[in-house]
């Protein structure tokens, strides 16, 4: 019987697949997506809010903002699986890993739907105690407040789920859907509240109205999930799988997102306890002006956090830090100008925006938070990348590192100086954030701004004191407030576009313009963008 000779069989070498990144283009045009949209939503708190106090009065718009701190706090019982998910889900995507992302996806949903229903039976429990003990309400708004919070109560579940949609959205970098749903939602929420409060509704009506829409928001989130990805099923056999690696992942998310609504909403608590809650409207309007200057470094992490978490793995070094270093100049460039407008001429808006005795009993609040609102703003980007890349660790252990110092800084201040106390520890606790997050990025993600503090820094500092210079110039020489605002606003848009020739590369420029033709004209531009295929 003839022998065969077996010739070796060479083991085939199988390539794996390129990664799949977000092009930059695709980023910047979410950033402006995102930053248009924020930017609505700003606009229209600016006419809702005054005419809500106008029409409720400081103690029941106090109510009002309670209520929402109420909800900003309980968004914690996600136990971090939003993060976790666009974190995992954007990895995937970029392995092109299907079956993985469409496994996360339905347990994500599943465990948010179960912490969401347990936190609203935990604030329909707790709703005696909050009004009775804890905010001290009135006993002619107590029958309101507990309205108030049985609404918060149906708000929780809803939103735990409308925040697992997001963030698969997200991951996908799907923002102009994301950007719609959240423009239309926004409109109807502020304008069916300043409708029902000029009809005479009270605060529990209005809020009652807000959780309906939002309600609205979650079902059309929804349905773009399942346009996104057909026939899943977000229920079912299986419906765990992944849990495990999104609660690994989550715990120290969660922790985070324990203390941090604490740290953002303790102040409101301490001046409703200390002072009064007519105090708290006082104080929440600046705030809420300074802090939604977030929507600048907001509408840019957003998108930064998917892109993050795409790069954070071997061999992507040198893409996470062009991200990064670009990231934190762009940033800069478009959020100090910022600040200084507010700082200088801050006053003048309030005074046309509020009155002028609100103005005077809100303008320090708003000066002292200045220096803490552009900390705070710079840290979203270094925030973003110790999660994207796997260190959700030390955001918690520096928010627990921050906890005992600010607590005790409102515990004292707050008594004594009232808002301007509040405002103290706030912006101090906003500095120590950024330090620390700076540090842990160039130590832990080995992300350095050298070149950006040699190359780029000195000029951006040199442009922005011109600019400051120009509008305490006009500060102190116009007489009256309107002209005041009206020759410093084209100051800011000639900073803006002498940065743009200036300030930004060639290339950069062509990739933003590029960007911004794409969503102004979608049909005509259709092929400028390369998107990330399904």
């Amino acid at each position: 019987m003839p022998t065969t000779i077996e010739q070796p069989v060479q083991a085939e070498i199988v390539k794996p697949p390129t990664r799949l990144l977000a092009p930059s283009s695709l980023l910047a045009r979410n950033a402006v997506l995102n930053f248009i949209t924020e930017g609505w939503t700003f606009v229209i708190l600016i006419l809702a809010m005054p005419k809500l106090v106008a029409f409720w009065g400081e103690t029941s718009f106090g109510l009002f903002s309670l209520a929402w701190v109420v909800i900003g706090y309980l968004s914690f019982l996600d136990i971090g699986v939003n993060r976790a998910a666009t974190k995992f889900i954007s990895e995937h995507l970029a392995d092109r890993d299907d079956h993985a992302v469409r496994g996360l996806v339905r347990t994500s949903f599943l465990a948010n739907l179960t912490f969401g229903l347990a936190g609203g039976l935990l604030v329909l429990l707790a709703s005696p105690y909050l009004v009775h003990s804890v905010f001290k309400i009135s006993g002619a708004l107590q029958r309101e407040a507990r309205l108030v919070f049985f609404a918060v109560a149906l708000a929780v579940p809803m939103l735990l789920v409308q925040g697992i949609f997001r963030a698969v959205l997200s991951s996908y970098q799907r923002f102009g859907w994301i950007n719609a749903v959240n423009a239309v939602t926004m409109t109807a929420q502020w304008g069916s509240a300043v409708w029902l409060a000029w009809r005479g509704h009270g605060v529990a009506v209005v809020v009652l109205a807000t959780v309906i829409t939002r309600l609205l928001g979650t079902l059309a989130y929804g349905v773009l999930l399942h346009r996104l990805l057909p026939g899943i099923r977000l229920w079912g056999a299986g419906g765990l799988s992944g849990l495990a690696k999104l609660l690994k992942f989550g715990t120290w998310v969660s922790i985070s997102q324990i203390i941090s609504p604490l740290l953002v909403y303790l102040d409101r608590i301490l001046i409703a306890s200390f002072v009064s809650l007519g105090a708290v409207t006082l104080y929440t309007v600046p705030y809420e002006v300074m802090t939604r200057l977030r929507i600048i470094p907001a509408s840019l992490a957003t998108t930064l956090y998917p892109a993050f978490s795409e790069r954070g793995t071997e061999g992507q070094q040198h893409h996470l830090q062009s991200l990064y270093e670009r990231s934190v100049r762009y940033l800069l460039l478009l959020l100090l100008p910022s600040v200084l407008f507010l700082v200088v001429l801050g006053p003048d808006l309030l005074k046309v925006w509020m009155g002028a005795g609100f103005a005077s009993k809100t303008t320090a609040v708003l000066q002292i938070l200045a220096l803490g609102v552009l900390a705070n703003g710079m840290s979203y980007v270094p925030y973003n990348m110790l999660q994207a890349v796997g260190r959700p660790d030390l955001t918690a252990k520096f928010h627990l590192c921050e906890l005992v110092p600010y607590v005790l800084l409102c515990l004292v201040l707050i008594p004594r100086w009232g808002i301007s106390g509040a405002a103290v520890a706030s912006a101090f606790r906003f500095s120590l954030d950024f330090c620390l997050l700076f540090w842990a990025t160039a130590k832990y993600c080995r992300c350095s701004l050298k070149k950006f503090g040699i190359s780029y820094l000195p000029g951006i500092l040199v442009s922005n004191s011109l600019f400051a210079s120009v509008l305490l110039l006009d500060r102190l020489t116009v007489a009256i407030t309107w002209q005041r605002l009206a020759l410093g606003a084209p100051c800011l848009l000639f900073y803006i576009v002498a940065m743009w020739n200036f300030a930004v590369h060639q290339g950069e420029k062509v990739a933003i313009s590029r960007a911004t033709l794409k969503l102004l004209f979608p049909q005509r531009f259709a092929g400028v963008i390369r998107v990330i295929p399904q």
